[in-house]
């Protein structure tokens, strides 16, 4: 048996608010508030080490928190100073490493981690990345893909077995489009990345022996008749890579897209109207459950993903702090998490 924990930044009331979800009904329920020294924006968990990584980015710092096996709370293990204020963070699949994208400092940092899972002083620092706003590494461990907002391009870094990243390909994409958040398909085949100032989708095959691109597909996200700016922010899939969702600000929408697994390339299920200004979403880690957060509502909304369809239903509305920014989604051994 497991229960499940998710983790809420919520950058203006400067704390982490640990919620558990219920696995039978989606109903959630605030367990921990945990202040933090400087305003949490970027999450990310470590679930086989028990860690989560937070940027603070007033603060311009990376905090690692000890995941309690049993409840899920946390607990600070140490943080260090960025050279720009975080964005994004993430680490390697070996647990050596933790990066750091900062689109203020157009960068991208990397931190050694030790035993336990905290942060040490940068070891490296990659410049001119212009709006970097993320870091994924892929399933061999080997490329980091990078997407730079501001330069329209991806940007691939090779791993080293000394921790240390290497440039390699840079693949353009569309002029405005704005990459913004991207995720590996299961089987590392291909690639979907979020375009932020277009309200678009791009479909990548993946050479993992190169670490090069090539895009085979471009999709809108936004609803027919949506006439605002598009303000894309966050993109998840299922666990099985079966379905993707990617959120709008501006229009407030989830949008659902069923994947073809063999070819990556996307269709739209439907739209959702969910909380005001979705930032940040997540989804737990069997795939049956997506929850998303509104930084102006300040409120989050769970939904029950149908398996067979992808279709969203929203089932669980709860408060949170202010101004929530990213939801990471962990999944514990059941045991006494009172």
């Amino acid at each position: 048996m497991t229960h499940t924990v998710v983790y809420v930044s919520c950058a203006q009331s400067r704390e982490i608010n640990v919620f558990s979800l219920a696995d039978d009904g989606g109903e959630v329920s605030l367990r921990q508030r945990v202040a933090t020294a400087g305003a949490p924006n970027p999450l990310r968990v470590c679930a086989q080490q028990r860690v989560l990584y937070a940027g603070l980015r007033s603060e311009d710092a990376i905090a690692a928190f000890a995941i309690d096996d049993v409840s899920g709370n946390l607990a600070l293990l140490g943080s260090v100073p960025t050279p720009g204020g975080a964005t994004y963070v993430s680490c390697d699949r070996e647990r050596r490493v933790a990066f750091c994208a900062s689109y203020g400092a157009s960068l991208l940092a990397v931190f050694p981690l030790d035993a336990r899972g905290a942060p040490q002083a940068a070891s490296q620092v990659e410049v001119e990345l212009p709006r970097a706003h993320a870091a994924q590494i892929d399933a061999t461990n080997r490329w980091l893909l990078v997407p730079s907002l501001g330069s329209d391009t991806i940007r691939a870094y090779r791993l080293g077995d000394d921790a240390r990243l290497t440039p390699g390909a840079m693949t353009a994409v569309r002029a405005g489009s704005g990459p913004r958040h991207l995720v590996f398909s299961p089987d590392n085949l291909h690639v979907h990345c979020l375009n932020e100032l277009d309200g678009s989708i791009d479909v990548f095959d993946f050479d993992a022996l190169a670490g090069t691109l090539a895009c085979t597909q471009s999709i809108g996200m936004l609803p027919a008749g949506f006439t605002g700016k598009p303000w894309a922010a966050e993109l998840r899939a299922t666990p099985d890579g079966r379905f993707l969702y990617a959120t709008d600000r501006t229009a407030s929408v989830i949008a659902a897209f069923a994947v073809d697994t063999g070819s990556g390339r996307l269709t739209l299920i439907d739209h959702y109207p969910t909380e005001t200004q979705p930032r940040g979403m997540g989804i737990e880690p069997a795939g049956r459950w997506l929850v998303a957060a509104g930084q102006l509502s300040s409120r989050l909304t769970v939904y029950a993903i149908d398996p067979a369809s992808g279709r969203l239903s929203a089932v669980h509305s709860h408060a949170t702090g202010n101004d929530p920014i990213c939801v990471e989604i962990v999944t514990l051994p059941d045991g006494n998490a009172a």
